[in-house]
């Protein structure tokens, strides 16, 4: 009954879904689980079949569920989270492992009729991951087939410091050599970023760029806090040739979001808490920030003028973003990045604050540990999820563009039956 044309795919592969030998137009449910190491997620549609008893995914507008418009992937962008997820958690999956899945196809009484088993991998078989330790370095490189050398994309760490591999393995899919890395909370590392000094991530890059597999051509993405950080290593790093950041504040922050610089806390406003809401028991910090950018003087504030002129930007913004006003902060670093004389590519998107990569399920709020609440990224869904699919596809164009293109690579032996690994545990 069910059909999928690649039950093995790639995180960012398309898939055409159907089913046949089914009623002429009557009803049915497609769901979609998958299983989370937090739980699973659930997402559904009610389809009527033709008059030759098929559905055919692609072209079907649901009668309701979880999406509303014909979409291939629609299943996937609106995955949500169940009773199975405690409250406040959010799906991460920093080591890049394969997302497993479970398609159900089910009758207007609810009977399941047929269901497959789906696999979507983070680490194409194609790409080497190669762990480095030593010297003071730790990361993660994600090197495609072949001597080289590649373009490469260094993704910034993220506002939790820990290892976090969910966007360097995809650029490596794309063909660009890349690599991530921690840099606090992680054994041997300090505990909080406030300990951080910048040449930490400096020493980083410069390995990175002497690897005999690495061409000249490098750029920065980072996402967050981690967007601020990208713009600041620009200032200190002319040999980059692209900088791509999502939502990244346009300045670093007291009392949480700084680090050190020349064995010094780094100058920089502090934040109002006090302005922030608390609609619904959840933290919407985009009013603080607000305040503590119209704050800003010069020596608060990214050298933007210090940056080469020949690095170009990609800025996505989040308009529905809880944390920073995505629109006002979104057009300020465009502003001061033009003021100087700097190309810049400017996204506003139809997302919240946790835009991250095809197919990742949307995280509404989550627990943040940094603050002890349960903390709102905003978004909605179903338009935030399709965003996440754009952006990407955008930001590998930016890159392509200012790094070169990569060479494409070579498919892999899929699998044909897929088996969900721990499947029992789940209380649904």
């Amino acid at each position: 009954m069910l059909h999928v044309d690649k039950v093995d795919s790639f995180l960012t592969e398309k898939l055409k879904i159907s089913a046949s030998g089914l009623t002429p137009f009557s009803n049915y449910k497609l769901e979609l689980r998958l299983h989370s190491d937090n739980g699973i997620l659930r997402s559904y549609c009610i389809l009527k079949s033709d008059e030759h008893g098929k559905i055919d995914l692609p072209s079907a507008k649901p009668i309701r569920g979880t999406y509303l418009d014909a979409d291939p992937m629609g299943l996937f962008l609106t995955l949500e989270r169940t009773d199975d997820v405690p409250f406040g958690d959010m799906v991460r999956n920093p080591d890049a492992v394969p997302f497993f899945y479970t398609l159900r196809l089910l009758s207007e009484s609810e009977k399941l009729l047929d269901e497959v088993n789906l696999k979507k991998r983070w680490l194409h078989p194609a790409v080497t991951e190669i762990e480095v330790k030593q010297d003071g370095i730790w990361g993660f490189i994600f090197k495609p087939p072949g001597p080289g050398p590649f373009p490469c994309i260094i993704d910034i760490p993220v506002l939790s410091g820990k290892i976090f591999k969910v966007h360097a393995p995809l650029f490596a899919a794309e063909g660009f050599l890349s690599f991530c890395f921690p840099m606090f909370d992680e054994p041997g590392l300090p505990p909080r970023m406030q300990e951080v000094d910048i040449e930490y991530l400096s020493k980083h890059f410069k390995y990175v760029e002497n690897l005999p597999y690495c061409s000249d051509k490098i750029g920065f993405y980072g996402i967050s806090f981690a967007g601020a950080i990208a713009h600041h290593l620009a200032t200190k790093h002319p040999e980059i040739s692209a900088v791509a950041t999502t939502n990244g504040p346009e300045a670093f922050y007291k009392e949480k979001g700084y680090m050190r610089e020349n064995g010094k806390a780094m100058e920089c406003e502090t934040l109002n808490d006090s302005l922030s809401t608390m609609p619904n028991g959840v933290l919407r910090q985009r009013e603080s920030f607000l305040d503590l950018f119209s704050r800003l003087k010069p020596e608060t504030s990214i050298q933007w003028d210090q940056i080469p002129r020949h690095i170009p930007f990609r800025i996505l913004a989040a308009m529905d973003d809880w944390i920073i006003d995505g629109i006002s902060n979104g057009s300020h670093i465009r502003d001061c990045l033009l003021k100087t004389g700097h190309k810049v590519e400017v996204e506003f998107a139809n997302s919240g604050h946790v835009t991250i990569v095809p197919y990742m399920p949307h995280p509404p709020f989550a627990y943040n540990k940094f603050v002890n609440v349960i903390l709102g990224f905003g978004g909605e869904t179903a338009i935030h999820s399709k965003t996440q699919e754009t952006a990407w596809h955008n930001h590998i164009k930016f890159f392509k563009k200012h790094l070169g293109t990569p060479k494409h690579l070579p498919d892999y032996k899929r699998e044909t039956h897929i088996v969900i690994p721990g499947k029992a545990g789940s209380k649904i």
